[in-house]
């Protein structure tokens, strides 16, 4: 009896060991798929690509320097939310080849790529812009044939994104 025992306690440890020795305990830290999938675009090393990442931290650094008293009381609020935002441009063909072809999926003009919606297309004069958003970021992207421009937002919903531009702020865009 004491052998059974022993031999299933052992049986035991070897496969809880195993389970935990691997190391990859799946853990959801709040990014949503579009989000992992720039982090990706944003490991494409080239000389043609210009990217640009400012952090959380960054934004309030940023908003403290506006403000004279440090406070981001004068700030609008959808600003505060903002995690992070990742900016690619492409300064030659190649790096408009290589961005394109990162950016393809939501170049398809589809209505839900990554569980972010197609809340804006314009196509004028040889120059198209899309933007996709959802609950908490912000995709724009511009493609004018020979110069590709992206910005994702991180933390800043479609609609916090449309009452920027309602206001009068400009971001860059």
């Amino acid at each position: 009896m004491k052998r059974y025992i022993l031999t299933t306690l052992f049986a035991l440890v070897l496969f809880a060991g195993s389970a935990f020795a691997t190391g990859h305990i799946p853990q959801n830290d709040g990014k949503s798929e579009a989000e992992m999938y720039i982090k990706k675009v944003a490991k494409i090393k080239s000389d043609e690509i210009d990217y640009a990442y400012i952090s959380s931290s960054m934004f309030r650094q940023m908003f403290k320097m506006l403000g004279a008293d440090g406070e981001l009381n004068d700030i609008p609020l959808p600003l505060t939310s903002i995690r992070s935002m990742r900016q690619f441009t492409a300064t030659g063909p190649e790096g408009y080849k290589q961005l394109s072809q990162a950016m393809d999926i939501f170049l398809q003009e589809e209505e839900s790529v990554m569980g972010m919606k197609l809340m804006a297309l314009n196509r004028e004069d040889g120059t198209m812009t899309a933007i996709y958003g959802d609950s908490g970021n912000t995709l724009v992207i511009n493609d004018e044939g020979d110069e590709l421009s992206v910005v994702f937002i991180a933390g800043l919903s479609y609609d916090s994104f449309k009452t920027l531009g309602e206001n009068g702020m400009e971001i860059g865009f």
